[in-house]
Formats: structure tokens, C-alpha cells, sequence
């Protein structure tokens, strides 16, 4: 029987990149529930038993500087990662409760994916065969909706939630990286429970001894309330059974954020309300629509684990883990007709649409619904057919998350101007041109490329130019610095001119100049990078080695670039080389990512291989002693992260399901 997987983080409420709150513990009331950046969003979960108060999740006291008492914790039995849902098991005096954190991200949905709504639902029984008096809590502290704590928040009440926040004060006024949202307005979504708002000093424990578990009516906050979220004021539900077999509910967190991105100079809205409908009513409908959006998220979950599980257990338990991290790190919003799914390049620079972050995560969407790929790409082609941009390669990014304006990588703000040796031109050129032909390959219709055709054309170009042999510059592996003579770099920039003579062929035109071409190159690249018994990580370099994850599309397009030869060489070195958690990226480090490893199991769908690679990435999960959401830049003997958390790059990890 397979272990269990101990995932290093554990995903609960997880919408978008500003409202993604993890456990990263054990067991979920080992420490506060936190955002994926780490900084603590306190959330607790209390169940009496009988008059005695024990913890399901987090812990009340916020306070980071005196020491506290806090309630016993439940006994965690389980804790099980599925793609869209956490489900734990918890049990205490007789009493067990299972306590499922699910949100809806079903990727053939827009409109309910978008939905900034998360579930919490649980089920209660009695495991001694005795009757109990059980009362369900639940808080939320206000740290959840600012950035800086010195924030004044106002709490407020509606007919369907506690709430509170800065609502429409400064509005998509700042961005970076490693910060929360300071705008906008955290409901907790009470359906039939009791709800209150709260001041941390009536569930907060006190040096010594714990307080009351619930809050006494007559110490209750007013709605209308301004006061300091540092101050720590929670919002709070609670429920009582008399629990003599089971009973079940459950509750949500939901978060109206106004507006969701700046997009050119304007401030646009998330998906769900392109059709008109506003968050109240959104959060409504997530209320009564429950039951049909479980079975949705169930069936969807289902195809994905049936699918993973026929690779392996393993390899399914690593996508489950990936699935909502990649899909959260996005903001999904509609722009005159179009979809747009922007990215945040998360614990890297913070980058908004950052194309070599797009082109990692493409997999999985390419299975599911090829629409978010052009949501990726659209605000890409957009910002490159712009005056602000006057290179004949395409662009990194296109701003700071969540402001999409204008490209921030090797922006020099004093000269006005881009530097261009921070430029990744093969790069980009090679990611905007494998996207769009992937797009393609998925319709399977040529539209979409031909929509850009223009500058599709103009990045061709440019990599016949100067592809074959890169300069030294950077690549989408820019912690490694600037290489010359890349031969990674140099095979992506043939495949995607074989890509586009795919795209031509599709649309009953002659792409056999540049099919031909690209075997041409092929050919070349052969006889520069054969190192006798591997191909080098650059031409000039003997003795060296890379994954060569870019052959990727020559495998997944049937373009038949490359000769058969070259894949079954470079997969039996890469067995030689595998550490316990992984296979390096090549040969200046250990570390590796996790997105490459994974690519390179197609290069020749070797199973064994395959299972090496997932086996070892699993280990990594199961032991790092780092607790941050999945890193996909981490060292190959220890499992310590490199850098790198929560970002959407993990959607390459389901590259193996991928079939045209």
C-alpha cells in the first residue's frame, strides 16, 4: 500500500493570488493558517465537546510577540490533498469531524471559476455510540483582508455575511510581489449558522490560561465599526448540535475586491461579472447552487484522478497538489469579449503575464480548456503590437501584478528605456510562438495564430535570424545568468520554426520552407552539441549537460525535427544523473525545476523513466523541511527549496496527459 503523501503546505482557501490562505504544518493545527507568501491570516476552527473546547484548524492568537495558551488541538487522523479539495479528519472524546476546504476552480466553467467564493463544509458523528452536546466555531482575523495591519478596517453585516475590510479605498493603488490585498471587502458567508463580528480579546487566549471559546453577546463588535486591523478584530460563526448520530454543514469565505486588475490605464472586473452579475448576487447563487457546484468539483476531480492515476499514485498525488496552486495564481477577468487569464509571478519578481511562466503552465490548461491559454497570451500580443514596444522579439511581461501597464523586466525607469541585456529575445520569441501553435494543435484550426500573424511572422523571423546559435543572454532560467551558446535555448527557437510551418500547413498554405528549415537546423544542432554519450548544455562546452525540455514540442507536435537518436541519448544520461529528489537542471548545480523534470518525461515516454522522475519529485514533496507551498526551484539531494513558491509554472507537471 502507498504512503500517504505529507504535502509541505497544504492548500485551503485558494481564488486568486491576493485570496490564497495554506496550512504549512502537519497536521493543520500546528501552526497559523498563513498566505502563501507566509505571512500569517489567522483562521481558527473550535469544536466543544460536552463544555470542552478543542482546535481543528489554526490557532486564536495572532499576537506574534507574547506568549500564548492555546485551546488542545483535535487528533488530525488525515489530511488528503485532491485537486479541487482538503478533506481532514479529526477526532476527539467520541466525537469526529470531517472538514472539506473545497473551491470550485472546474476549468470548462468561467463564470464559476471566477467566482472569488471558497467552501468550507464539515460533517460531525458520533464514533462512541453516545449522545454529545457539540458547538462549531469558525474565525477569520482581519489580517486576511490588508497588506499593512496598521490598516483601518469597517465591519460590517449583510443578509448573508460578517464582513470587513477598506472596500473601495485605493483600489488597485499599489502592486509587488510578496504583500495581500489592502482593498476591498472578506465576507464570511454564514448560511444558517450564527455569525458575529468579534475583538480578539473575547476568543484570544491570555498569558497562562485560554479564554472563552465563543464570544459573549453583550462584547459583540457593531457593524459599522472602524478600528485598526491590528487590533485584530474577527469575523465568527458558530453552530450547536445535539449529536446523537451525525449532522453536517457548511459555510464559505468570499472576497469582493471591486475590481481585479488594471489593464492598460483601466480598471476591469473578474469574469464572473461580464454577464452583469455583482458580488452579492455571485455569492448567492454560490450559496445555492452548493450542492450542484460539489457535484461539478467532484466529477471534474474525478476525470483528472483516473487520468493521473493511469500514469501512477504517485504521480496523481503531485498534480493534486499542483492543480489549485496553479490555477490560483491567476486572476481570471473578460475584456471586450476576450477572456484573460493573467498570471502573478509568484515569489520571483511579481510579474504580471510573464511569458516564460506562461509557457510552462500551458499543459494543463491545453487539456482542459484551451480559452485560458489565449487569456495568457492576449494581453502579451496587445502590449508587443503597442508603440511602448519597439523590439523585433516579443516581450517578458507586461507589469507588476495586478497592474498590466507595461513591462517591468529591464525596465530603467530613469532612462525611460529597456535594457536590453536583460532581455530573454530567443526566449519569449520561442514561448509566444509554441503557445499560440499549441492553441492551434488543440482547436486544431490554425485561427488563432493567424490572428497575430503578423507578429508571429516578425518573431519567425527573428529566431531563423538568430536562433540557431543564441547570443549570451538570459533565459526563462535566469537565476542560472546570462549563457552563450545555449543549446536548450537554441532547440526551443527550432522547434517553433517548425511550429510555424505546422500552423501554415494547417491553414492550407506551404509551411515546408520552414519544416524544412527547422530539420536543417536540426541536423546542425546534432553535430554542434553531441558530447559522445549526452548533448552539451552549451556548444562551446565541453563536458557539460542540461535537460533538454524544449525537444518537448518536437514529441507532442509530431514534427519529427529531431532524429528519434537524439531523445534516447539524452534520456539514458539523464538516469544517471537523478538525485534522491530530483534530476538537476544541468551541471552548474544540484537544484533543479520541477516543471523541466517533468517535460523531459515525453522526450521518449519511457515509463521507467517517467516513474523516476515523479518518485523522486514525491520524496521531495514528502520530506523537504521547508513548508511553503510547491516549489519548483529546489536542490536535488537535500529537497531544500532554491527560491520559488505557489507560482503557476506547476502546470507543466501535467505535460504526460497532454495528447494532440
Amino acid at each position: 500500500m502507498k504512503p500517504s503523501l505529507r504535502a509541505p503546505a497544504v492548500p485551503l482557501i485558494t481564488v486568486d493570488p491576493y485570496f490564497s490562505f495554506w496550512s504549512l504544518a502537519d497536521r493543520l493545527t500546528d501552526c497559523h493558517v498563513a498566505h502563501w507568501t507566509g505571512r500569517i491570516t489567522p483562521m481558527f476552527g473550535i469544536l466543544e465537546i460536552d463544555g470542552a473546547p478543542f482546535r481543528w484548524l489554526g490557532m486564536t492568537n495572532p499576537d506574534r510577540i507574547h506568549l500564548h495558551t492555546e485551546y488542545p488541538a483535535m487528533d488530525q487522523l488525515s489530511c488528503t490533498v485532491r485537486p479541487l479539495t482538503t478533506v481532514c479528519v479529526f477526532e476527539k472524546n467520541g466525537v469526529r469531524i470531517e472538514v472539506s476546504f473545497m473551491t470550485p476552480l472546474v476549468p470548462d466553467d468561467l463564470s464559476l471559476a471566477s467566482r472569488p467564493v471558497s467552501y468550507i463544509s464539515y460533517s460531525l458523528r458520533s464514533v462512541d455510540g453516545a449522545a454529545h452536546k457539540v458547538r462549531l466555531g469558525f474565525g477569520v482575523n482581519a489580517f486576511c483582508a490588508v497588506n499593512d495591519i496598521s490598516r483601518t478596517v469597517t465591519l460590517g453585516k449583510t443578509d448573508f455575511s460578517v464582513c470587513l475590510g477598506r472596500g473601495d479605498k485605493d483600489v488597485l493603488s499599489s502592486s509587488g510581489d510578496d504583500c495581500l490585498i489592502d482593498w476591498g471587502t472578506l465576507h464570511l458567508v454564514n448560511t444558517n449558522h450564527d455569525a458575529c463580528l468579534v475583538p480578539a480579546k473575547e476568543l484570544c487566549s491570555s498569558l497562562g490560561r485560554p479564554r472563552r471559546p465563543f464570544p459573549r453577546e453583550d462584547r459583540l463588535l457593531e457593524p459599522g465599526t472602524q478600528i485598526s486591523a491590528s487590533e485584530s478584530p474577527y469575523l465568527f460563526l458558530s453552530k450547536s448540535f445535539d449529536l446523537s448520530s451525525a449532522a453536517d454543514g457548511f459555510f464559505a469565505l468570499a472576497y469582493d475586491d471591486v475590481h481585479s486588475i488594471e489593464y492598460f490605464g483601466e480598471k476591469i472586473d473578474a469574469w464572473y461579472k461580464s454577464d452583469g452579475t455583482g458580488f452579492e448576487d455571485a455569492v448567492k447563487k454560490a450559496v445555492s447552487e452548493y450542492g450542484a457546484v460539489c457535484e461539478k468539483a467532484k466529477a471534474f476531480e474525478e476525470d483528472l484522478l483516473i487520468r493521473a492515476r493511469a500514469i501512477g499514485d504517485k504521480y496523481a498525488d503531485v498534480v493534486s497538489l499542483a492543480y489549485r496552486q496553479t490555477f490560483a495564481a491567476h486572476k481570471l477577468c473578460r475584456y471586450e469579449g476576450k477572456t484573460l487569464f493573467f498570471s502573478k509571478e509568484c515569489f520571483s519578481n511579481g510579474c504580471i503575464a510573464t511569458v516564460d511562466v506562461t509557457y510552462p503552465s500551458i499543459p494543463l490548461f491545453l487539456i482542459y480548456n484551451p480559452e485560458l491559454v489565449k487569456g495568457m497570451l492576449e494581453p502579451v500580443f496587445r502590449f508587443a503590437a503597442s508603440p511602448s514596444w519597439n523590439f523585433d522579439y516579443a516581450p517578458h511581461d507586461v507589469g507588476t501584478y495586478p497592474l498590466a501597464n507595461l513591462q517591468v523586466y529591464g525596465l530603467d525607469r530613469k532612462l525611460g528605456r529597456f535594457k536590453e541585456e536583460m532581455q530573454m529575445p530567443v526566449e519569449e520569441c520561442g514561448n509566444m510562438i509554441l503557445c499560440a501553435a499549441a492553441v492551434c494543435r488543440a482547436e486544431k484550426r490554425p485561427d488563432y495564430a493567424l490572428l497575430h500573424r503578423s507578429l508571429l511572422e516578425k518573431w519567425v523571423g527573428y529566431l531563423m535570424d538568430k536562433g540557431l546559435d543564441p547570443a549570451n543572454q538570459l533565459c526563462t532560467d535566469d537565476f542560472a545568468g546570462r549563457l552563450a551558446h545555449n543549446v536548450n535555448l537554441s532547440a526551443k527557437a527550432i522547434a517553433a520554426i517548425g511550429a510555424w510551418g505546422m500552423i501554415l500547413d494547417m491553414a492550407g498554405e506551404d509551411g515546408k520552407k520552414f519544416t524544412d528549415l527547422a530539420k536543417d537546423l536540426a541536423k546542425k544542432w546534432k553535430a554542434m552539441a553531441f558530447d559522445g554519450d549526452h548533448y552539451r548544455l552549451a556548444f562551446d562546452a565541453e563536458g557539460t549537460w542540461s535537460i533538454k525540455y524544449n525537444l518537448a514540442w518536437d514529441v507532442l507536435f509530431g514534427l519529427e525535427l529531431f532524429d528519434k537518436d537524439v531523445y534516447e541519448t539524452e534520456i539514458a544520461y539523464y538516469k544517471t544523473k537523478i538525485n534522491p529528489c530530483g534530476l538537476p537542471l544541468d551541471n552548474r548545480s544540484d537544484y533543479t525545476k520541477s516543471d523541466w523534470q517533468m517535460w523531459s518525461t515525453v522526450l521518449t515516454g519511457d515509463p521507467a523513466y517517467r516513474d523516476m522522475i515523479v518518485g523522486a519529485m514525491w520524496n521531495m514533496l514528502n520530506t523537504t523541511s521547508y513548508r511553503v507551498p510547491f516549489t519548483d526551484w529546489y536542490y536535488t539531494r537535500t529537497g531544500d527549496q532554491a527560491g520559488f513558491q505557489a507560482r503557476s509554472v506547476q502546470g507543466g507537471l501535467f505535460i504526460p496527459l497532454l495528447k494532440f
